[in-house]
């Protein structure tokens, strides 16, 4: 069992039940896989797989550089006083540790992708269906307990509508392409309407947009002609109807334009832009090593003071994840988080020989860093909870003669079958 395709498949499908809910049930599903991982490799005795040449370990180990540089340069700020560097760094190593440890499991079978990609669409519609009763009949999930009250927003079974909006952004690509793609499989309409009513009831603004951009983008990249013409007026009269009805993007949208908005509390056009300049000011004292990591309210204070904004009752963090990094660890951690990103898109095109895989998988990694510009969302540990999971399939995928070359498993299984062309 343990070396099967059978077990790889639980693993993870572990992870995508654990996906929508907060991180203590998170961070037992990782935990779990990590232990069971572990055990299959070990009484498999495949740990000769787990070392890798650089073609396929270079975005981990890039990665790894980019948490130990954050740590480092919290020792080395004097002004830091973080006494969680261990709990930050475990936090994040998931990321590091579970693609490397699935490059010597057993590789997953077809059935298994099949029956992953089905669950995963069945776990999101009951995802996007219970979020979104959020917006009708408030609730909560805190802690382990139910609570009869919500904020009007959906949340989902986290701690903030943010979470749930980059969460669910995620998956929206690959969402959005089988629609178009394969619109007569029912997982393609399961993983469209639950991911959309988790991004419509979160009530983010830029992942809306994003969502547009994105559909916009596969509409003129996957069809042509007149179904290519059909969708597009589909879109344009369901966007019409949006635009001048009373619904949550629609009201949204124009509470962007009130000048008495409720939720801007400074003299500048938007609150992020105060984040922004805050931050801009932090990265200018230490623009190599950054501060450190867990710039808390104490510490930003005087950068907003130096701004004008001591009473500024919203002295956030940055609210656009790249001058976090730079914040915390400088263009050093910078570097080495932009090479993760780089090594890993040139794995992934060797490992998805599917166009349309290849694509997908670009195009999702590709929408959370955009996401990244307006909201810190690789420090969100629910968000990145479903980027392990993205980085796992990409490892799962590499074929196993680029990780131990004695194996002759080359084939690329993937769902569905028509993808490959």
């Amino acid at each position: 069992m343990l070396n099967s395709s059978r077990f790889t498949y639980s693993l993870v499908a572990l992870l995508l039940c654990v996906y929508p809910f907060g991180p203590a049930i998170q961070n037992l599903g990782l935990g779990l896989v990590f232990i069971a991982s572990i055990a299959s490799i070990i009484l498999g005795q495949s740990t000769d797989r787990l070392k890798l040449p650089f073609a396929v370990s270079g975005p981990l180990l890039c990665l790894l550089a980019f948490l130990l540089s954050n740590v480092v340069s919290t020792w080395l700020n004097p002004g830091n006083h973080d006494q969680e560097k261990f709990a930050y760094f475990m936090g994040y190593f998931p990321l590091v540790l579970l693609p490397w440890l699935a490059t010597a499991l057993p590789e997953l079978d077809k059935k298994g992708e099949n029956q992953l990609l089905s669950l995963g669409a069945l776990i999101v519609l009951f995802w996007g269906l219970l979020s979104a009763s959020q917006s009708f009949f408030p609730w909560r999930w805190i802690g382990v307990s139910f609570v009869a009250s919500g904020i009007g927003r959906a949340q989902g079974f986290y701690s903030h509508p943010m979470s749930l909006a980059y969460a669910s952004l995620i998956i929206w690509p690959l969402a959005i392409r089988m629609l178009l793609s394969f619109p007569g499989r029912w997982q393609s309409w399961c993983l469209g309407l639950g991911s959309l009513l988790m991004l419509v009831y979160s009530m983010s603004r830029i992942a809306q947009v994003l969502v547009l951009a994105f559909t916009l983008w596969n509409i003129f990249a996957l069809l042509s002609g007149r179904r290519r013409l059909q969708i597009l007026l589909v879109l344009l009269l369901g966007s019409g109807l949006t635009a001048v009805t009373e619904n949550p993007v629609s009201i949204r949208f124009r509470h962007l334009l009130q000048a008495d908005r409720i939720d801007r509390s400074s003299a500048y056009p938007d609150d992020r832009i105060a984040f922004w300049h805050a931050h801009l000011l932090m990265i200018q004292d230490r623009p190599l090593l950054g501060h450190g990591i867990h710039l808390n309210l104490e510490f930003r204070k005087p950068y907003y003071e130096r701004l004008g904004l001591g009473d500024f009752n919203k002295q956030y963090q940055a609210h656009n994840q790249y001058l976090q990094i730079l914040a915390d660890g400088g263009l050093i951690a910078l570097t080495w988080f932009f090479a993760w990103i780089v090594l890993g898109w040139r794995l992934m095109r060797k490992t998805f020989l599917s166009p349309f895989l290849r694509q997908t998988v670009f195009q999702c990694l590709l929408i959370f860093l955009l996401g990244c510009l307006t909201q810190n969302a690789f420090d969100d540990s629910t968000v990145r909870t479903g980027l392990v999971i993205l980085w796992l399939m990409i490892f799962l995928k590499v074929p196993r003669s680029q990780t131990h070359p004695s194996s002759k498993q080359t084939v690329e299984h993937t769902y569905p079958q028509s993808l490959h062309s």
